[in-house]
């Protein structure tokens, strides 16, 4: 078993090399960038990933993902609430901004594919409900009335909604009435909230009690965050489960994500010149931000890159499983090409330019290679 993780894994890393030896060819023929020394500083990151990314059994995909990537977005842990409350305090705002944005296309994309009918993100309606009472609860119907299809039975609304319910980790509970005012019947009331162990983090994070006015409500900062963060705190304890996960889909989504995020912490960052109207514009912060030339977002350059570091994401987040899911399908290729195309709205543009944030996961990754091919130097002198 071990041989054949070896194989796989050094053929995935073959490929990614063969893909960066494409990305180089493609770019020597093209100079489309008018920032002077943009083209030969991405020839020389390049190059330099060519020769260090194989090193040590690609030590530095394993350190980048392994103790990044998986550490703040996927801890290592069958605990739900451990997972959950990892994530929710690995985030930064801006960091929250740039990861938010990629999961939140996806994950209601996701949830979307589910809730056919539903008006509106996904995601957003989910924080509305939940935020109207102090307990974080909605009761079924309120449920099958955000997400429902009144033109089909009930039967499969439910299913379709206890999906939906999945794959944000929450859980259902019964509230037996043993006779109903109105009709003197026994009754029973289904309601969604989230596992007993969140509830008390989100109570002590969320829930303000107003003394004078003598009642408790949930604070503006619940958010969208929150149902990422249980995304992805569901994706950590049932990664082996594809069915818990939301299949093939969810796994082609969140490594071709990861994949982006790889991409964009492995671009150097770039000095532009002292005359350039960048640097006056307020928006534009030198400390934390670095311009993307066009040439660095060309389809042939990235897309060379792109498809092996899915496979790479894949296969360290979820072994064998998850790489049998990334094959070469087309409703693969459309999740693949929608979340490249998130590179131009996870960025900043200013007067024209695409703008990276060095948000502390790119900066992280980042000088995991640095360190590496400064170390790689020091050793060869």
């Amino acid at each position: 078993m071990a041989e054949n993780q070896d194989r796989t894994w050094k053929e995935l890393l073959q490929d990614f090399i063969k893909g960066v030896e494409k990305a180089i060819e493609e770019l020597e023929k093209r100079d489309v960038d008018n920032i002077p020394g943009a083209k030969q500083a991405l020839l020389q990151r390049l190059n330099n990933m060519k020769i260090h990314f194989p090193n040590n059994d690609g030590e530095i995909f394993i350190k980048s993902i392994n103790d990044k990537i998986q550490d703040a977005f996927f801890p290592d842990t069958q605990d739900l609430t451990q997972a959950f409350e990892k994530i929710l305090k690995s985030r930064t705002h801006e960091q929250d901004f740039i990861i938010n944005e990629l999961l939140n296309g996806f994950v209601t994309s996701k949830a979307k594919a589910i809730a056919l009918e539903t008006q509106g993100p996904i995601i957003d309606r989910m924080v509305e409900a939940f935020s109207r009472r102090n307990d974080f609860h909605i009761v079924d119907h309120q449920f099958y009335a955000m997400f429902g299809d009144p033109n089909k039975p009930r039967s499969y609304i439910k299913k379709q909604l206890e999906e939906l319910v999945n794959i944000f980790g929450l859980v259902s509970k019964e509230l037996v009435i043993e006779k109903d005012k109105r009709r003197s019947e026994r009754k029973v009331y289904t309601f969604y909230t989230f596992p007993d162990d969140i509830l008390k983090i989100l109570e002590q994070k969320y829930i303000i009690i107003d003394n004078e006015l003598g009642y408790a409500y949930v604070s503006d900062d619940f958010d969208r965050n929150v149902f990422i963060c249980m995304f992805l705190a569901n994706i950590s304890i049932n990664r082996d489960n594809l069915e818990k996960i939301g299949g093939s889909y969810t796994v082609n989504g969140i490594s071709a994500i990861f994949a982006l995020i790889l991409i964009l912490s492995f671009m150097p960052k770039l000095s532009v010149d002292e005359t350039n109207p960048l640097l006056k514009d307020p928006s534009f912060n030198e400390q934390n931000m670095s311009v993307i030339p066009k040439s660095w977002m060309m389809k042939q350059v990235l897309d060379p890159l792109f498809e092996p570091l899915i496979k790479i994401i894949g296969y360290r987040l979820g072994g064998g499983l998850w790489l049998s899911q990334i094959i070469d399908s087309e409703i693969n290729k459309k999740i693949h090409n929608q979340i490249r195309f998130l590179l131009k709205d996870v960025n900043k543009w200013i007067l024209g330019q695409l703008c990276r944030v060095e948000i502390p996961i790119f900066v992280e990754i980042a000088n995991i290679f640095t360190e590496i091919i400064v170390g790689a130097d020091t050793e060869q002198k």
